[in-house]
């Protein structure tokens, strides 16, 4: 079968160094922007624990969603999205998570978002079994 009718599972997880209430009404913000996208499934989870090395005084918060995604084109729609929803916001940090594939993007310099994020899809493409194009 070709996997790119398959379900992609995609870890998403935002972090703001304002506090709990800014995280959790941002994140629902970008979660309405995401019901723009062909979403198979949306799983809003508990916040993971900080990262190794977040000192106990920092403030920075995380808030987590699954997505289920119909195969590599809903991926692009999904990055192309986070680097828009992140270019109108002053902070924050979008980290994504496909088949231990991590993509780290911040709020910040859009050239530098734009550079990430085609590296990493272009890492995907080519860590793709032939089997897994589109064409």
């Amino acid at each position: 079968m070709n996997r790119a009718r398959e379900s992609v599972e995609v870890g998403l997880v935002f972090s703001d160094p304002d506090g709990a209430e800014t995280t959790e009404r941002e994140m629902e913000s970008l979660i309405e922007e995401l019901d723009q996208l062909p979403l198979l499934r949306m799983e809003h989870r508990p916040a993971p624990p900080a990262p190794r090395g977040t000192r106990a005084g920092d403030v920075t918060v995380y808030s987590s969603l699954v997505l289920g995604l119909a195969g590599a084109p809903a991926v692009r729609s999904l990055v192309l999205l986070v680097q828009d929803w992140l270019a109108r916001r002053t902070s924050g940090t979008v980290t994504l998570r496909i088949d231990g594939n991590e993509l780290v993007l911040e709020a910040g310099s859009p050239a530098e978002r734009r550079r990430l994020a085609e590296a990493f899809l272009a890492h995907l493409a080519s860590t793709a079994r032939p089997e897994d194009s589109d064409g």
